[in-house]
């Protein structure tokens, strides 16, 4: 958490930064956050901008017509002799190379009437000084050539003209129109041509979309769009005329307070009845690398505020009873970031209703209601730090992004709500009594990492965004840019101590403010901050797909009273310091074994230090005095150690018995899960069977048995023939059956030896006719590749 003094501070110059008047350049000395006034690294530089766009929509042909002027300047020491823009509308047309992706994933693709055309967003002009410039497209980026070179330190104007088309096929678009209750809705996103950065590490960047991630320029936004007079529009940066758009009497009818008793999904109120005239919406925006908007006729609006930032929440009216709290939760949001991280240097922030999950300046586009959105508001609020103030390049690296904001959003829900989820209680006495709590970090973090890295499927995160596997979307392990950065993070924090590595998080945040890090700047500030040598856990994390596994090999207990020897081993590949704990009776004493020369602040006691990595010294033995027998050790009681391994990292093998009630709840990483029931079953030959089932596994993956028992009645046997029968000593026909019946299956992983390979084993005693004259037991044991 931030020393008051410096949260003082930080206040202090987020009022200096919005106490410029509207329409001002922010590139200059007033302005605390402009790159050349607070250099992250020493010969930092980075491009300035100055957008001025003007853009009407056309609500009936779906397009959207605009103007856009750019002062571009080149802080770098390179001359320029062409410059490039993104057209990220173009990837979902006819013929682009992510319609190429999705067919090669075998995706049917369906194009709009726009898209057919190859219509995305399309430029008319680009002009310098009233001269056309020559260009050259290739689908999402167009080459533009100057009519003479850009000199370092010297500035360009732009000025181009283009149309972008709103349209609705099969690949997925950000940009998008929906029906919403019978009017139109709009997110105008990615909708402007928009220069590509050119940085110290690459040069230009001429990535195609590949509808994944986003990089801009940090600069100034002077934006004016028209809409049709009944839409209720929002965007990033400061409303300039909001008493003429959005007067007061205006903005009372549509607050969200008068609608918070509507049933969900009840047809929405007219309360701007369309007239044909338009309506101008003007916002200036500064510190920002990007510039999005939403509009709708059935928003309704509430507000909150926090250290002077406006939360603001736009619903669509229908929805309007579970969204009465988005704009206080948003609030607290950006408390728990701006206190935790690094304070928020926006005047406001936005939350919206639209069937989405996107994040924007200062706009976040989202979907459902509370409690169920919290999580998703969390996120998307968290990209105005890993995004938003931080502009990494996310299409070089989705993780500096997407990774690190899964995180905090974990982190802030936890602070806001607790560790369990807020969730609705089943409506039946059934479900919500066997509905187990789904603890946040688990669900939205370390089940997602484990799933794979417990399977050995891991992924590098030093991958490129677009490249896992020739996958679309969140396919192909793209999903552990959010999970295994998130874990990561939590298991640096395991490495340097919680103060330490919040105090870290919080300097890099302020050095990389409004500016843009990779991945090397990350390790460097918190190698730098911490003057510890943290290389092997970056290595380790970004470079390769290591797992952690260690291991209690053994507790020996010696001749002195109270000593204990304790066997630990390292089974996987990734090395890390360990904390454990050893249990005499009720009574915890703590430990920890450093891997090196750091120390973390602890209150444990310290070990001598366990030096080793792969086959290097995969075992180590503690020796301690407890006053007492020892009834337990365990490795890391607080769970953020990602060991893919829980069940040998203590003496007792972790088990958590449940009744099976059928009902599905998130599988438990931290222990071997059995369940239990009563088993009922008939068939003709044994009539009711009454038996027992019990089931076990971890993580679905390992040691999966199946067993079920039953003690066969005879009653209500079907009408069996004399075969199926025999003659008693009466002479009366008496049927036979069974007396007991079992069935047993079982099958584990053997990945370790052979990748995707698994053993399996079963048995079973049927029922058998009497005509064999003996009970027949049938079992298989077999190894085959899954």
């Amino acid at each position: 958490m931030l020393q008051k003094p410096a949260l003082y501070l930080n206040t202090f110059l987020f009022m200096i930064v919005f106490a410029f008047p509207a329409k001002t350049n922010s590139q200059n000395s007033q302005n605390p956050w402009y790159w050349k006034n607070r250099k992250p690294i020493e010969g930092y530089w980075q491009q300035d901008v100055h957008y001025t766009i003007k853009a009407s929509l056309d609500d009936k042909t779906n397009i959207v017509d605009g103007s856009e002027e750019l002062i571009y300047t080149n802080n770098s020491p390179d001359e320029l002799k062409f410059v490039y823009f993104h057209l990220y509308n173009n990837a979902q047309v006819k013929g682009s190379y992510l319609s190429d992706l999705y067919k090669n994933n075998h995706y049917q693709v369906k194009y709009g009437k726009y898209q057919e055309q190859g219509l995305g967003t399309a430029i008319s002009s680009i002009t310098v000084n009233g001269k056309e410039l020559k260009s050259e497209l290739d689908n999402t980026i167009i080459k533009v050539y100057l009519n003479a070179p850009l000199k370092s330190g010297e500035s360009i104007t732009f000025k181009i003209n283009f149309k972008t088309y709103f349209d609705n096929g099969s690949i997925r678009n950000r940009m998008k129109e929906f029906n919403a209750f019978g009017y139109k809705h709009y997110d105008l996103v990615h909708w402007y041509p928009r220069i590509s950065v050119y940085d110290r590490k690459f040069g230009w960047d001429t990535e195609q979309h590949m509808d994944h991630e986003f990089y801009g320029d940090f600069g100034v936004y002077d934006v004016e769009l028209t809409f049709p007079n009944t839409y209720i529009v929002e965007g990033t940066g400061v409303m300039l005329n909001k008493e003429e758009v959005l007067p007061e009497n205006l903005r009372n009818k549509l607050d969200i307070k008068n609608f918070k008793d509507k049933p969900w999904g009840e047809k929405p109120s007219e309360i701007i009845k369309p007239d044909g005239s338009t309506k101008t919406w003007k916002f200036h925006a500064e510190n920002v690398h990007d510039f999005a908007s939403t509009a709708d006729p059935t928003y309704r609006i509430g507000e909150a505020e926090w250290n002077g930032i406006k939360c603001i929440a736009l619903v669509q009216e229908p929805h309007a009873k579970r969204w009465q709290n988005a704009a206080s939760y948003t609030a607290k949001i950006i408390e728990v970031y701006s206190r935790d991280f690094g304070m928020y240097v926006y005047p406001k922030m936005v939350v919206a209703d639209a069937q989405d999950g996107m994040e924007y300046p200062m706009l976040t586009l989202d979907g459902g209601g509370d409690p169920d959105y919290r999580d998703l508001l969390a996120h998307e609020v968290g990209h105005n730090w890993f995004f938003g103030m931080l502009g990494s390049n996310e299409t070089y690296r989705a993780a500096m992004d997407e990774g690190f904001t899964q995180f905090i959003e974990n982190w802030a829900y936890e602070k806001i709500d607790g560790k369990i989820r807020v969730a609705f209680v089943p409506e039946s006495p059934y479900i919500a009594k066997y509905l187990q709590p789904d603890y946040v970090r688990n669900s939205e973090i370390y089940n997602g990492y484990m799933n794979d890295a417990i399977r050995g499927s891991d992924i590098t995160l030093n991958t490129h965004s677009d490249q896992f596997n020739g996958a679309i979307r969140h396919s192909g392990g793209y999903g552990q840019v959010y999970f295994k950065t998130a874990t990561m993070l939590y298991n640096l924090q395991y490495v340097l101590g919680d103060s330490l590595f919040l105090a870290a998080m919080q300097n890099y945040v302020s050095q990389w403010k409004i500016c843009h890090p990779y991945m090397e700047d990350f390790r460097s500030s918190v190698i730098n901050f911490t003057h510890a040598d943290l290389n092997w856990f970056f290595d380790e994390w970004f470079e390769t797909s290591k797992t952690i596994d260690y291991s209690i090999k053994s507790v020996h207990r010696e001749n002195e009273p109270g000593v204990y020897t304790i066997t630990f081993e390292r089974n996987g590949r990734m090395q890390m310091p360990i904390d454990f704990s050893v249990f005499v009776d009720s009574v915890e004493y703590k430990y920890y074994i450093p891997n090196n020369w750091f120390v973390k602040r602890t209150n444990a006691t310290v070990l001598p230090r366990w030096i080793g990595w792969d086959k290097v010294q995969p075992t180590y033995q503690a020796t301690i005095k407890v006053p007492g027998r020892i009834t337990n050790v365990v490795i890391d009681p607080t769970c953020r150690l990602a060991d893919v391994n829980m069940l040998n990292n203590s003496m007792r093998t972790p088990v958590k018995s449940s009744f099976d009630s059928k009902i599905y709840n998130t599988p438990d990483w931290t222990n071997y899960e059995v369940f239990w029931r009563p088993d009922l079953w008939y068939n003709g030959y044994d009539g009711a069977k009454v038996g027992f089932n019990v089931s076990g596994n971890y993580m679905n993956y390992k040691n999966i048995f199946d067993a079920s028992v039953w003690l066969n009645t005879g009653l209500f046997q079907s009408n069996l023939s004399q075969v199926q029968s025999y003659l008693g000593e009466n002479g009366i026909y008496v049927n036979r059956y069974e007396n007991l019946n079992f069935r047993v299956k079982y099958r584990t992983s053997t990945d370790k030896f052979m990748k995707g390979s698994a053993v399996f084993a079963s048995a079973q005693l049927l029922p058998v006719p009497y005509w064999t004259k003996k009970r027949v037991f049938r079992s298989n044991f077999l190894k085959t590749l899954v």
